[in-house]
């Protein structure tokens, strides 16, 4: 009898520790009382959430169950089976290893029996359920596919998508297929069980179902938001088409617009606001960070019958003669072909040495062509991007002949297009002098290029675009340090005054057919912000770009990172981004490229959120 008892308690003690943590685990488990949101409504659990290894774990089986999954508990091999259309995943306590229809995977923590509950890591749920997962620093929400018709109308480019829009209860979730139609009238696809790869004029993307990552043009995506398929139907969340297709959106009633730049974009666009920052103060005068030679081809920026009368012209020009056996250039070029016929426009080197050979060297650069309605978002703001991101493209080596000419680059532009370009390249001799001209050239006909007469075409005087040579193709200024939880202060740059360095009187070309830059134009500006936190805990500070001379967009790369600032109203609408201070001293390094066609000057307003 003392036997069997002895015999009872031990069974007892022993299931009693099969669902128990041990002491070690018990220590670092600390129960969250975090609310679960699934679908848009609190979910009911008998335990709350826990932290483990600074990681969110939840309960699994309510999670799991509430998806519409079946789950098995073995309490002899402590292994959680968890079947839901074609996927079984399988889990085992304690260990970090599980397997996905016989695939393992590797979990960031492994599950834990706490409270006689499976808790498994919160990401895993969205790796394996298929599930849209979010932490919003409150509550963990989760959607899943359970998707109804929306009461939504949804506009793309003001073509209105067909009545298929649908909601999971918290998020709007779109046809995939009759977007892209909006957007391509050229589109294709192909589809797999579980991918869809899209071809679109210019570019192409692969999405998973259930995945937040996006493939385009071979550079990985994070959306907020995966795709959901049913069917033979692909659906995307607004937030999804926000960050892929760089999407402004805005809702009136139970209308939502998207407007949508034909443009892929590898950066994400900034969010906008319908706020203005402080009244600037001029920066400081900065400096020049390199002795790039700069030319710049920007008037006539209307390429005419009146400005171009024979229909060939030469646009802007450098003359070369220095001391030096490399030369470095940059050639940034805007001009819309208004001729009344297809134009050709190119970047010619002329040798005028009578011996001395030349090498066109480390050549690279960007183009963009587009109606000229279309320009900030197919020419002026790829070419920022691909200088900020430096995915210019190589250009080849090219031999000059002494006496002789080349063509470095060259674009065929149709009527009623606007041109966009940027190349930097570097000219080698071996001589002690060097003696030539980089010249931008448009004509309508076939002649050669190196016939072009190099007398330049007259400057148009009333719309003053800039034209001219310049030494240095970066400018590096520091701003003052701001303190966290100071008021806000804000900065003007490319203000025309006091950073007007591209001034007709600093040009290395001719006074009397220069055009001066305070914009700017086709140079990187870098600005580094010292940041003082004294109050010993992490703030957040808030960086807002404002136009304030016209509308304004542009590249900026902010710690390494490169964002867009899409086309904004002046004074009135402003872009930010958040950032976070942790220590007491930090530097927000910025580096600017403003968007050909943008209005200058750039605001930059600083202040604490939190």
């Amino acid at each position: 009898m003392l036997l069997n008892k002895i015999i009872g308690y031990a069974v007892i003690a022993l299931l009693s520790l099969s669902f128990m943590t041990t002491d070690a685990q018990a220590s670092s488990v600390r129960p969250v009382h975090i609310p679960i949101i699934t679908n848009g409504k609190a979910l009911q659990t008998d335990v709350p959430p826990v932290m483990v290894q600074n990681r969110i774990l939840v309960p699994f089986r309510a999670i799991a169950q509430s998806t519409g999954a079946h789950v098995h508990w073995d309490a002899t091999t402590k292994l959680v089976t968890v079947q839901k259309n074609k996927k079984t995943i399988i889990l085992q306590v304690q260990s970090t290893i599980a397997t996905i229809n016989g695939q393992s995977v590797t979990l960031d923590v492994p599950p834990i029996v706490h409270q006689g509950r499976t808790f498994v890591p919160v990401r895993f749920v969205s790796e394996t359920l298929d599930a849209n997962v979010q932490w919003t620093g409150k509550e963990v929400r989760m959607s899943w596919n359970a998707l109804q018709r929306s009461t939504f109308s949804v506009y793309v480019n003001q073509i209105k998508i067909g009545s298929h829009i649908m909601t999971d209860g918290v998020y709007t979730y779109i046809p995939l297929k009759q977007l892209l139609t909006a957007i391509d009238v050229n589109v294709d696809w192909i589809e797999t069980n579980e991918t869809m790869t899209v071809r679109l004029s210019r570019g192409q993307m692969m999405i998973t179902a259930g995945k937040k990552e996006v493939i385009v043009d071979n550079h990985e995506m994070i959306t907020p938001l995966a795709p959901i398929r049913v069917n033979d139907e692909w659906y995307v969340s607004a937030s999804w088409v926000m960050s892929i297709f760089g999407a402004q959106m805005s809702t009136s009633g139970t209308n939502m617009f998207f407007t949508i730049p034909r443009t892929t974009f590898r950066s994400p666009m900034l969010l906008t606001e319908e706020t203005a920052i402080t009244v600037p103060q001029h920066i400081h005068t900065p400096t020049v960070a390199d002795e790039r030679r700069l030319l710049i081809s920007d008037n006539p920026e209307l390429l005419t019958t009146e400005s171009v009368p024979n229909r060939q012209a030469t646009l802007a020009l450098d003359n070369v003669h220095e001391r030096q056996q490399t030369v470095d250039h940059r050639v940034f070029g805007w001009h819309a072909n208004m001729l009344g016929q297809q134009a050709s426009v190119a970047i010619v080197i002329d040798n005028l040495s009578s011996s001395n050979d030349l090498v066109v060297t480390s050549g690279k650069g960007a183009y963009r062509t587009s109606p000229n309605s279309w320009g900030h978002y197919d020419v002026g703001l790829p070419i920022a991007e691909a200088m900020l991101r430096q995915s210019l493209t190589a250009v080849p080596t090219i031999k000059v002949k002494a006496g002789t000419s080349a063509v470095i680059q060259s674009f065929d532009v149709a009527n009623n297009q606007l041109l966009g370009f940027l190349y930097d390249f570097t000219v080698q001799q071996e001589g002690a002098m060097t003696n030539y001209r980089i010249r931008t050239i448009v004509t309508s006909s076939s002649a050669n290029f190196s016939t072009v007469s190099p007398t330049l075409a007259p400057l148009d005087s009333y719309a003053t675009h800039p034209r001219g040579v310049w030494k240095g193709s970066t400018l590096e200024a520091t701003l003052p340090a701001y303190t966290t939880d100071s008021p806000a202060v804000a900065y003007s740059i490319s203000n025309g005054r006091t950073d007007h360095l591209l001034s007709v009187a600093n040009a290395l070309s001719d006074p009397s057919q220069t055009v001066h830059n305070p914009g700017h134009y086709g140079l990187t500006y870098r600005v580094s912000i010292p940041i003082q936190n004294e109050s010993g805990e992490p703030k957040t500070i808030r960086l807002r770009f404002s136009g304030r001379g016209g509308a304004y967009c542009g590249g900026v790369k902010i710690n390494g990172v490169v964002h867009l600032i899409p086309p904004l109203r002046p004074i009135t609408q402003s872009a930010y981004i958040d950032y976070t201070v942790f220590s007491p001293q930090d530097v927000l390094e910025l580096e600017f490229m403003h968007a050909g066609g943008a209005a200058l000057p750039l605001g930059i307003e600083i202040s604490t959120v939190r």
